[in-house]
């Protein structure tokens, strides 16, 4: 197991979560009832800290890692946008200038 402290998977010995401070091993969202899961204390065998790890359904892993590709794909949408965007931006500008050159021109002919 993943090892906080060591930073390495190690061999870690199952722990009541309640000998680190931790109530209950099952666990809920009170905004999402859907979402629960169950809560282990483990205790790493080589440098002996305690810590708690959680044991989630692995349809919300998939779900998880669908919705970040899915944010990715809009935030790189999005910066392609923007770019876009401003060049349309500057191009309207310009266009705006040239509009006003020929109303310039069209007043000066005519007077």
């Amino acid at each position: 197991m993943w090892c906080p402290t060591c930073r390495q998977v190690t061999v870690c010995k199952g722990i009541s979560p309640s000998f680190i401070g931790e109530s209950g091993r099952r666990w809920h969202r009170t905004d999402h009832n859907d979402i629960n899961w169950f809560r282990r204390g483990r205790e790493c065998q080589t440098c002996l800290t305690a810590f708690v790890t959680a044991e989630i359904d692995e349809q919300f892993i998939d779900e998880l890692v669908e919705l970040r590709d899915s944010l990715a794909e809009l935030k790189k949408n999005a910066e392609a946008y923007t770019k876009e965007s401003r060049a349309a931006s500057a191009s309207l500008e310009k266009l705006t200038n040239a509009l006003s050159v020929l109303r310039a021109l069209k007043m000066y002919e005519t007077a």
